[in-house]
């Protein structure tokens, strides 16, 4: 990674929370969700946040599984020019 970057990581509870009628979220869904958020300038912490919660109306309010996500990017801080991650 280089600073600015983010990676993101998630378990499989997020692509693979079903609907009541076994409809998946799926990876592409998660993927243009993401996409979409980022582009509209959300920061990280409120695009995961409406993810989630995206992820419950999906499932109507109910996790069947695990449903994690985490997003860390890289920068330098000013001072110093030590690199930290910061979510």
């Amino acid at each position: 990674m280089q600073p600015g970057e983010r990676v993101l990581f998630y378990t499989g509870g997020i692509i693979e929370a079903h609907s009541p009628d076994g409809q998946l979220f799926g990876l592409q869904r998660f993927t243009d969700f993401v996409i979409k958020h980022e582009a509209d300038g959300l920061t990280a912490p409120e695009t995961l946040r409406r993810l989630i919660q995206a992820i419950l109306e999906h499932q109507h309010g109910w996790l069947q599984d695990d449903a994690t996500v985490t997003s860390w990017k890289w920068r330098t801080r000013q001072a110093g020019g030590t690199v930290r991650t910061v979510i």
